[in-house]
């Protein structure tokens, strides 16, 4: 049980796992060999040839999530986001300038453009339904970004903005419930501003993808997703948006976990 759930853990940090870095240039061989091979009412899907039969269920997946998170968020996007998928782990990490990515590196955001890799080749680490949801999480990252204007969603607390993706993307399930309770037998949580302030690497070490998740999910269950959009966009504000010190609301957070 222990290692289905820290193997399920580990997805869930692979399908998060964002690269704080420059604008990636694609090399030349993978640029070339990307051709714009689908679109739909909102999204512009670019593949290899083989790849292009995935692309019809990308974009449904795409469209089935859109509405839902736009509107949640209050925000209209007004041109389409470009998807590029790329043929297999190795590719996309030469595409986003980290060759020596580990597996589990699969998705990424820049501006309007989402890349990733192709779920019909996902690699060692991933799945066909992981990828899909990979996906949906990617595109959560630039709609939160189009909401909060020129602040964009890299200047978020991490554990809201992780927390948010993975909600959105149905990415929490009971292994990572289970996950997280477990870990408050041994130990007390992070606070939430450990896990805003840790680095990539020592979020993953600490958990912080799963706990964010829980972070967030206990937000709108107890308070609704109003308040939650409202937190998005002014996180400075959290205290006057849920008319309770950060304390407290920490406080009430263990004790959801818990319970």
């Amino acid at each position: 049980m222990k290692m289905k759930i820290r193997l399920v853990v580990l997805k869930v940090l692979s399908i998060v796992f964002f690269l704080f870095i420059t604008t990636p240039h694609l090399l030349g061989q993978n640029n070339d060999s990307l051709n714009l091979a689908k679109e739909s009412q909102h999204f512009n899907l670019y593949s290899t040839n083989g790849d292009i039969k995935v692309l019809y269920s990308l974009a449904i997946t795409l469209e089935n999530n859109y509405s839902r998170i736009t509107n949640h968020l209050g925000i209209q996007i007004d041109k389409k986001i470009n998807v590029k998928v790329f043929p297999n782990v190795k590719t996309f990490h030469a595409a986003i300038n980290y060759p020596n990515a580990p597996d589990w590196v699969v998705g990424s955001c820049n501006g309007d453009e989402l890349m990733m890799v192709s779920p019909l080749n996902p690699g060692s680490v991933h799945t066909y339904e992981s990828l899909m949801q990979v996906i949906v999480h990617e595109f959560l990252h630039i709609a939160v970004s189009h909401a909060r204007g020129d602040n964009g969603w890299t200047t978020l607390p991490r554990w809201l903005s992780e927390g948010y993706a993975q909600y959105e993307a149905g990415q929490v399930n009971e292994y990572i419930r289970k996950s997280v309770k477990s870990s408050l037998i041994d130990k007390t949580p992070p606070t939430w501003t450990q896990l805003d302030t840790a680095s990539v690497m020592e979020f993953g070490k600490m958990n912080g993808y799963g706990l964010s998740v829980m972070i967030v999910e206990f937000l709108i269950v107890t308070y609704g997703i109003d308040k939650l959009v409202l937190l998005i966009k002014e996180p400075e504000n959290i205290e006057i948006i849920y008319g309770l010190s950060k304390d407290a609301l920490e406080k009430q957070w263990i004790h959801y976990l818990k319970e």
